[in-house]
């Protein structure tokens, strides 16, 4: 097997055969992900695919399941992804199922009656990532798609027959401005913690502190902590 750059996969897909068929990721622009920042997309050589697979057959006396890489093998050409399957049947027929990870947007790009063929040709599992269902925060972490059109995506998978596993990101919100950090040392916080944000903005954590450092002298308080629990008052 052959393997270019990090490859990632879910952890259900932790005992699958991982064949790459494209490079990185068709969007690759989403804050929150530097799974696949190193490589630029390409679609794979399906030659080298099939040799992938053969070499695979080669030395694996079993294969169960199959998990086509990078992050958005669903972008590929409906006869691409035609060939490759009809090759995993016919090579590999013991196969039970055959998983992939689809943005949305290559969701959105196939239709109900394409989607309905690769599931009837092998394809069992699409992994998409929901992400937020807050349209801001789609919009600050670069996600692409609104919150209704990743969620009319996943229909469309679901009604295809296909089994659509989501991914939401917890937390994902989190403190952001020193609004929000504010709320939180009003409402009793000692301690307040900024994460996510520094994924859009590496300057965000000194942006806040400046910002509640301001703020508490429009209090005319000195000590930040004179404020902790405020809102109780």
């Amino acid at each position: 097997m052959r393997y270019s750059g990090d490859v990632y996969r879910p952890p259900s897909e932790a005992h699958s055969l991982i064949v790459q068929v494209t490079y990185g990721c068709s969007h690759n622009k989403c804050a929150f992900c530097n799974m696949y920042k190193a490589k630029r997309f390409s679609i794979r050589p399906i030659e080298e695919v099939f040799e992938d697979l053969e070499w695979a057959r080669a030395h694996y006396a079993y294969i169960e399941r199959v998990f086509l890489a990078d992050g958005d093998a669903l972008i590929l050409p409906m006869e691409h992804l035609q060939r490759i399957l009809e090759f995993i049947r016919e090579r590999i027929p013991e196969c039970q199922r055959v998983a992939v990870y689809g943005s949305p947007k290559s969701i959105i790009t196939k239709t109900p009656a394409q989607l309905e063929t690769l599931h009837a040709e092998g394809l069992g599992i699409v992994y998409m990532g929901l992400e937020s269902g807050n349209e801001e925060l789609l919009k600050r972490y670069n996600k692409g798609e609104t919150a209704a059109q990743i969620v009319e995506a996943g229909l469309k998978v679901r009604r295809a027959g296909l089994t659509l596993s989501v991914t939401a990101i917890n937390g994902m919100g989190g403190v952001a401005t020193w609004e929000d950090a504010a709320e939180m040392i009003l409402a009793g916080a000692t301690s307040v913690t900024v994460g996510t944000a520094s994924f859009y903005d590496p300057t965000a954590a000194v942006k806040i502190v400046d910002g509640l450092a301001a703020w508490a002298a429009e209090q005319g308080v000195s000590d930040i902590n004179e404020l902790i629990g405020a809102a109780e008052c």
